[in-house]
């Protein structure tokens, strides 16, 4: 489905404070976790009230505890550079809700490969966790899970890493994605090369895979947009599903993760994926704005 965009309204803008939004149907509704930044280039970032933060600069807002977060001190001792720029980030650091700064620093030997934290809160208990992809120099990338814990920041779960230098992952969405009551990450590992699918979710204290599909990328090598993803209950059951590209980001597949792994269905791009992807609504369907590399507004729809 195309339809107009005259008929569109936002219900996601890139530059909104990570906040939840909630959609209800019939008798049960979800909660989607939107990771929204604000950039650098925006009239309300300066980066001189961000100590330390890399060029890139992309900030997540929390309602909660953690009121801001942002990658710090560029470091180039990982010199894989997927992203397009010649730097990762050594630290994160937090601002929380009193205006304390809290700086977490890698030891050498990995780095932030990432540009975006991710706030979320993964075991249920009111506190958001932050969400980043660490990246050993040696043993690849795993997504690594950061907590405040007694006034401090430390990584209280991790993936096993790739496996290999230059090997890397790009996270898609957090969302309650099997209907449990409890947030799942779902990432694409090696998007640019395998192209698999994996979600993982938090349980008692460790990341444990749930379901996994092959033939997904939602990056392009040296592009700085990681947001070639998108969640919503495309289907309507009351439970989020997830929109993301073939490998060769020529379709744009809707997956479902209830009930185990499938996909509901795949719609052909006007051309190929590039830009990162906004959620809009059309008399209350879902619709994904795949941004194509030609320009303008594509809008795909499940139904």
């Amino acid at each position: 489905m195309h339809p107009s965009g005259a008929n569109v309204t936002d219900t996601l803008e890139c530059l909104m404070m990570c906040s939840r939004w909630r959609h209800s149907f019939g008798r049960r509704a979800i909660d989607i976790v939107v990771a929204a930044l604000i950039f650098a280039h925006a009239p309300d970032v300066r980066a001189a009230d961000y100590p330390g933060a890399i060029a890139d600069l992309r900030v997540a807002r929390g309602a909660g505890k953690i009121a801001e977060a942002w990658l710090a001190d560029a470091t180039t001792q990982y010199r894989h550079f997927v992203l397009g720029s010649p730097y990762e980030a050594a630290s994160l650091m937090v601002r929380v809700r009193d205006g304390k700064l809290l700086r977490l620093t890698l030891p050498e030997g990995s780095v932030f490969e990432d540009r975006q934290p991710r706030l979320a809160d993964l075991d249920g208990d009111g506190i958001d966790e932050i969400v980043l992809v660490r990246s050993y120099l040696r043993r690849g990338a795993a997504l690594a899970v950061i907590a405040l814990q007694s006034g401090a920041l430390s990584i209280v779960a991790e993936t096993p890493p790739t496996g290999s230098p230059n090997t890397w992952l790009n996270p898609a969405g957090i969302a309650d994605f099997d209907g449990d009551g409890q947030h799942d990450i779902a990432y694409v590992q090696m998007p640019h090369v395998l192209g698999l699918l994996r979600v993982w979710t938090l349980r008692s204290g460790r990341l444990v895979e749930i379901a996994s599909m092959p033939d997904t990328s939602n990056h392009v090598i040296g592009s700085p947009h990681l947001g070639l993803s998108a969640v919503a209950d495309f289907d309507g059951d009351g439970v989020a599903d997830l929109a993301i590209p073939t490998r060769d980001r020529t379709y744009l597949r809707f997956l479902s993760f209830k009930g185990g792994a499938r996909e509901l269905g795949r719609k052909p791009l006007e051309s190929t994926a590039v830009y990162d992807f906004t959620l809009r609504h059309v008399s209350g369907v879902p619709f994904v704005d795949v941004g194509p590399a030609g320009g303008g507004s594509e809008l795909i729809g499940l139904r």
